[in-house]
């Protein structure tokens, strides 16, 4: 990057052809007064150590044409890190789970191996970066989470039917 921006500070410089003229001194004086505007500069971040930073920020982006057949991939960080239930949520453990066990507490600890519920905003964003095989529900035999793939209790993630209570009972 450094050595193409010194090129272009070669070819940016200009060459005299001859001695100017008394009539063009002037605006040659006003040229060379001003050549610090037209000669590109070098951003001292780019040239300093301190400029650069060692670590890059990851990006975690959505292929949406692969190049054997044009179809959407999914990200495969999110397949690792979430799990989807069937009713639409996505959980997730709690971040630092795995590091610096030695200096937690048990109880700590405990509450950092639970999972968590990712918000609407979250899950939403998640099933973006998914294709639509992991967003269809699938069934695994002793399933541990099969207890929440269920809401019952919210009318609109409800399967079963409510029992009825005729107005006598109430």
């Amino acid at each position: 990057m450094l050595r193409s921006l010194l090129n272009l500070t070669k070819l940016a410089v200009p060459r005299p052809a001859a001695l100017p003229s008394s009539s063009t001194r002037p605006a040659i004086t006003a040229l060379c007064r001003n050549y610090s505007l037209f000669q590109p500069q070098i951003a001292p971040s780019l040239c300093s150590p301190t400029g650069l930073s060692p670590v890059q920020e990851s990006v975690r982006t959505v292929t949406k044409f692969s190049w054997g057949k044009g179809k959407r991939k999914s990200v495969h960080s999110v397949l690792e890190r979430f799990y989807r239930l069937h009713w639409g949520i996505w959980i997730r453990r709690k971040a630092g789970c795995h590091k610096h066990l030695w200096k937690k507490s048990p109880q700590r600890k405990r509450r950092l191996r639970q999972h968590v519920f990712c918000n609407a905003t979250q899950s939403y964003l998640l099933d973006k970066m998914v294709g639509s095989y992991w967003r269809k529900p699938r069934y695994y035999v002793n399933d541990p989470y099969e207890p929440y793939h269920s809401r019952e209790e919210f009318h609109l993630t409800a399967k079963k039917p409510r029992p009825y209570s005729s107005p006598e009972q109430i």
